[in-house]
């Protein structure tokens, strides 16, 4: 669990989640760089496993898995600063062992920088505002992304 300030508690999961599944949502997403609004990737079969672990981490917290998207970043990708309204916490699983981190913003703006740590559930309230700034570098910044409901 970390506190960002003494309001907002962002928690960590680490998750078991295999090569052949991070291929899997590889396939999903080929060509696009995001699958937001066109299927929730962990409705797939191969990726079950992976729905149940999320789900069993959103019981504890008495919350339900909403809507949840792959999104592949690459060189000169972004997604600005924005917030889950809706939602009660939001989640960004990371799939890949490095890259651009997300950066989050508390109520005065000062920012935090979660790191990229493979197969690590991220969980933060919906309301923090949160982006991924400009990559670099071609990195396949690939994640899962979620929000939750009472």
């Amino acid at each position: 669990m970390i506190k960002f300030n003494p309001f907002d508690t962002f928690y960590k999961y680490k998750l078991n989640i295999t090569d052949e599944q991070i291929n899997q949502i590889k396939i999903l997403i080929q060509n696009n760089f995001t699958t937001y609004n066109k299927l929730n990737v962990l409705n797939f079969p191969l990726l079950f496993d992976l729905k149940k672990q999320v789900i069993n981490i959103l019981n504890d917290h008495n919350i339900f898995l909403d809507h949840n998207w792959a999104q592949l970043y690459n060189k000169s990708n972004n997604h600005g600063v924005h917030t889950h309204p809706y939602s009660v916490l939001s989640g960004i699983i990371y799939l890949t062992s490095e890259g651009t981190p997300t950066t989050f913003y508390d109520r005065v703006f000062n920012e935090y920088q979660n790191p990229v740590e493979k197969n690590t559930l991220v969980l933060f309230p919906s309301y923090i505002p949160h982006e991924v700034k400009t990559l670099k570098t071609n990195e396949n910044r690939l994640i899962i992304s979620l929000n939750t409901k009472k």
